[in-house]
């Protein structure tokens, strides 16, 4: 009986412990977030307001993760310019599949990334403090390199 007894507690003991540690899913997440940290990019769960097709309604798209830089000084009289992988009827394409509300030039090296993760990036604000990217999460540590090389890249638009 005490064997039984001694058993119970150590199963219960081993569950409880089990049940603290993360999923394989939520330790893939906090690995690349953590390479996010080493390229100098700021992590931060949030949700984002999209337009619609006809930008009239706004959806939020809760549960994604957006990676900022900052940029040294802010930028005088700069208007905010929001990138969209999808078609706003009164947005401007900048490559193929991807909106911007505002004409700027992109270069080919940074379409080509837009392009190769369409389906895991979600938004991208360029504001005259930061550079937010939005995304899902659903990738590797080239997407995080990726995403690091867009963020960079775009903060050098004026």
């Amino acid at each position: 009986m005490t064997a039984l007894i001694v058993v119970f507690i150590t199963l219960s003991l081993m569950g409880s412990a089990l049940w603290i540690m993360p999923t394989r899913r939520e330790r893939e997440k906090m690995a690349l977030r953590m390479q996010a940290r080493q390229h100098n990019i700021t992590v931060q769960l949030t949700s984002v307001n999209l337009p619609d097709k006809w930008d009239k309604i706004k959806v939020k798209e809760s549960g994604l993760c957006a990676y900022h830089k900052y940029r040294e000084k802010p930028l005088k009289d700069f208007s905010d310019i929001n990138i969209y992988p999808y078609e706003v009827w009164k947005h401007e394409s900048i490559c193929e599949g991807w909106y911007a509300n505002l004409p700027f030039s992109l270069d080919s090296d940074i379409a080509n990334l837009l392009e190769k993760h369409h389906a895991v990036f979600v938004a991208i604000e360029i504001s005259a403090n930061s550079v937010s990217l939005y995304w899902r999460e659903k990738g590797d540590e080239s997407t995080v390199n990726d995403a690091n090389t867009i963020i960079t890249r775009l903060l050098e638009v004026r």
